[in-house]
């Protein structure tokens, strides 16, 4: 095989023949000459001419003078919209994803420690504009700790706008630790109308170590979550009981002969009269702790479902009525969330009490079907798109603006807090810890961001805090990282 291979045809060999064959005037059968010496086809020298010519011709076309400039825009069109669409579901968010998302979408290469550099630059900046962040109404406190690794973390939202106030990582969860984070919250002129958190001590002892002067709310949300856990409990042992008795029911039944089966005769531990009476208890047990809870569930809401304030003398009587019953079902789980509840039910009846003696003075001079009707309003202002200006009678502004601004600020839950923590958790995950740079993004992030749904649709939390002109979003990334790749000169 080794006598037939073609011998080697250099570059410097084909480029020489390449240059003779443009000859304007070569020789007749310069062509056959050629393929006989290199022993190449007549068709394989024509191509090589033809690649001499072309890269001639690129050497000597006309072109700017200088090396190249990189190329600084980005062109998008659907194939990189395309493109960023099928990478970005693979990327986590890590600084090495990152690094790779740079490479496949972008088609730029950096290093770990360029992306790592870059985020702390971003999130000093981040960090520095959201202490300058104010907003002109009071807020509805709601503070919570979140752990990642062991360490805490102190998150503060606005009950009523959702706006993320606070998000430090701290080394310590002590009153002192709190309780100087809530005093460089007032000092960036963040004014709190109260508090609302659950039976962490360290957040309770910061307010007092503080010495702020704000109300302080039990959370609602907690205890109404450990009710509901007391209920599933409940209702599993109820079920569980039935079945207990309908299986003493079937064995006795079959131990008669009225009844017949295949296999072994079924056993039970239980007999029949006992397990229908545990039964019996069971469902008894799970009704009245429904029932119960629900009163007291109803007996605490700020507003009667005959549209009217509720009073607080009624309240209270009725909440005692129903936990002394709680206590009479002598179920110990029962009876202990009894006992925890009546502890905690001065600070709960705390939020009603401020709603009578605020709304009080101005309900005296009304009548019941104006109270009723105003109340009523307020409860449907968004679904019916209700406006004082427009829907009301012209005596009613006035006193009808005082009662709904009274109702928009009664608070006493941080479910918004354990919401905004179970969106923080996948980033917590994802970078195995809490790094300086990140939660000063994430809380830009959320507070510039519009919700795309609910009562809040359409609008970013510091719009809804009351901040006019308010940036979106992508005005503030432009403002402290640059013009987006469509803000830029094709």
């Amino acid at each position: 095989m080794s006598a037939y291979r073609i011998s080697e045809f250099t570059l410097e060999q084909r480029f020489n023949a390449g240059l003779q064959m443009l000859a304007p005037n070569r020789e007749w059968g310069l062509v056959s000459t050629l393929a006989r010496v290199h022993q190449v086809s007549r068709t394989r020298l024509y191509e090589i001419r033809d690649a001499v010519r072309e890269a001639i011709m690129a050497a000597v076309r006309p072109r700017a003078a200088g090396r190249p400039a990189p190329a600084t825009t980005l062109q998008v069109d659907k194939h990189c919209i395309d493109r960023t669409i099928a990478v970005l579901p693979l990327l986590k968010g890590s600084v090495r994803d990152i690094c790779l998302g740079l490479e496949l979408i972008l088609g730029v290469s950096r290093s770990v420690g360029y992306v790592s550099e870059t985020l702390q630059v971003a999130g000093e900046r981040a960090r520095a504009y959201n202490l300058g962040v104010t907003v002109p109404l009071p807020i509805l406190g709601e503070a919570d700790e979140i752990f990642q690794g062991r360490h805490p973390c102190l998150t503060v939202v606005d009950g009523r706008s959702f706006l993320l106030v606070n998000l430090t990582p701290a080394e310590a969860r002590d009153k002192t630790t709190w309780g100087v984070t809530y005093l460089e919250l007032v000092e960036r002129g963040i004014e709190f109308h109260d508090l609302a958190c659950d039976g962490a001590k360290g957040l309770r002892a910061g307010v007092t170590e503080a010495e702020l002067a704000i109300p302080l709310r039990p959370d609602l949300f907690h205890i109404l979550r450990d009710a509901h856990r007391l209920t599933q409990r409940l209702e599993r042992a109820a079920y569980l009981a039935l079945e207990t008795a309908d299986r003493a029911r079937r064995a006795d039944l079959e131990a008669r002969g009225i009844i017949r089966r295949p296999g072994r005769p079924l056993k039970v531990t239980v007999p029949l009269p006992q397990a229908e009476l545990a039964a019996d208890q069971a469902i008894e047990t799970y009704d009245n702790w429904c029932w119960l809870l629900s009163e007291i569930r109803q007996a605490l809401e700020p507003i009667t479902p005959e549209h009217r304030i509720v009073s607080l003398v009624a309240t209270q009587a009725t909440i005692e009525t129903a936990l002394e019953l709680l206590k009479d079902i002598h179920h110990p789980d029962i009876a202990a969330f009894a006992t925890d509840f009546h502890a905690q039910l001065p600070e709960l009846l705390a939020p009603l009490a401020w709603l009578e003696q605020q709304l009080t003075p101005v309900l005296q001079g009304l009548a019941a079907d104006t109270q009723t009707f105003i109340i009523w309003a307020w409860q449907q202002r968004r679904a019916l798109e209700v406006d004082i200006t427009t829907d009301f009678p012209a005596a009613w502004h006035a006193v009808a603006q005082i009662i709904w601004e009274t109702l928009s600020l009664f608070h006493r839950a941080s479910s918004l807090a354990e919401s905004l923590h179970s969106w923080l958790r996948p980033y917590l995950q994802i970078h195995r810890g809490m790094p300086l740079w990140l939660l000063p993004l994430l809380q830009l992030f959320w507070n510039h961001h519009q919700f795309a749904r609910g009562k809040r649709a359409g609008h970013s939390p510091l719009e809804l805090a009351g901040v006019t002109d308010a940036p979106t979003l992508t005005a503030v990334l432009e403002l402290l990282f640059g013009p987006s790749p469509s803000a830029q000169p094709s």
